[in-house]
């Protein structure tokens, strides 16, 4: 069933309407031409002799005296005639009728079009520093309405990937200087230390060595969210669970340590995508979710599936992510886990506990059956 409101059938109906009224009247035109023509012809230029007619006295005009052949070549001639004026006539008719058709084509296409030039103008006054813009054409839901709201989504996903790159270097900038400064006031402080001991050097040594750890660390977390973004990291079928319980089983020990208790809540998820690159994204949110857990806590770790998304949850008892994080920060550690959920086509979600106790975060993976958005709901909770 054709969509009564698209562009294509309104040009058809409005270009066919322009088209049979031209044609209409050029036929109406050319058929009172030749009608009058016809009338008005007198044959006064064929010299036609017979015998006088007589009426009252008064010569009205001869019968004519032709045979059956002079008969015949008389309207030949007159069809002749009357072919040749058509023929000329029809010739001018079309060529009016061309430049008519063409200037009103051309007014026509330039109306339907107009939205074309304004989605136009807009990409060409957006730079890359303010894709806050959009088109917003109102009107009926066509071809061109259509067009521009995909282009303004196309515009709200660069708008979110910048934004996202510029969080993401700032989170990066900002954690590996935490060490580095770490690092050299160490080395400068031991340093300017005449009588600094070998002991004292032990020490530097030991700092160095912890947050020289942790920058490689975090430089093999964004190695594994660089290549998974530039479409370098391998894709491969693989159990979801698998990685939640190796997790569980390497964090443990860690857990307890700390009084805290880690608990697995899962079932079994086939995902096509990077291994290593969720392994690390689990990683960081367990990192995060035993530093702001206290003794007693505990940490549940899960993944399944909700309509279509697969999931891989943290949740944690800790005070909760502030509503504005500190410049915009939310740690070098959860910006890598954005962009690994980013580049499996999914996103980073984060969920308060009741009373704004504890903090789930997911990340949500889409499969071969997903819907157009992943569940508003807590995957532990379902609610």
């Amino acid at each position: 069933m054709p969509n009564f409101q698209s562009i294509r059938f309104r040009l058809s109906v409005q270009y066919s309407a322009v088209v049979f009224g031209l044609g209409g009247a050029l036929l109406a035109l050319v058929f009172f031409a030749i009608r009058r023509m016809l009338r008005n012809q007198t044959m006064t230029q064929y010299v036609i002799t017979g015998e006088p007619v007589y009426v009252d006295g008064v010569l009205v005009g001869r019968v004519p005296t032709l045979q059956e052949h002079e008969l015949r070549t008389l309207e030949s001639l007159f069809n002749e005639h009357v072919l040749d004026e058509l023929a000329r006539f029809t010739v001018f008719s079309l060529i009016a009728l061309f430049m008519l058709s063409l200037g009103v084509g051309w007014v026509m296409s330039g109306r339907f079009l107009k939205p074309v030039e304004e989605i136009t103008d807009v990409a060409s006054d957006i730079q890359a520093s303010d894709l806050s813009r959009r088109i917003n054409l109102e009107g009926p839901d066509d071809e061109m309405t259509r067009l521009a709201a995909t282009f303004d989504r196309m515009l709200e996903r660069l708008d979110h990937a910048f934004s996202s790159q510029r969080r993401f270097l700032a989170d990066t900038s900002h954690d590996l200087r935490t060490p580095l400064a770490v690092i050299r006031s160490n080395v400068e402080v031991v340093a300017s230390e005449e009588d600094a001991t070998v002991e004292d050097w032990r020490e530097v040594g030991d700092i160095v060595t912890r947050n020289a750890k942790k920058m490689s660390e975090m430089i093999h977390g964004l190695l594994a969210a660089a290549r998974l973004q530039t479409g370098k990291a391998q894709a491969v079928m693989f159990d979801l669970s698998s990685i939640v319980d190796t997790k569980v089983a390497e964090y443990q020990k860690m857990a307890a340590s700390k009084s805290v208790e880690i608990e697995a809540h899962h079932t079994s998820v086939i995902l096509e995508g990077n291994e290593v690159a969720l392994d690390r994204a689990l990683s960081n949110l367990l990192d995060n979710a035993l530093g702001v857990s206290k003794p007693g806590d505990t940490i549940r770790v899960g993944c399944g599936i909700d309509g279509g998304w697969a999931w891989l949850a943290v949740e944690d008892e800790g005070p909760g992510l502030p509503d504005e994080p500190e410049g915009g920060r939310v740690g070098l550690g959860l910006s890598i886990v954005e962009q690994i959920a980013d580049g499996h086509g999914g996103s980073l979600d984060s969920q308060p506990g009741p009373d704004g106790v504890g903090t789930t975060m997911v990340v949500w993976l889409p499969t071969s059956d997903a819907e157009a958005s992943h569940p508003d709901v807590s995957p532990f909770t379902g609610t």
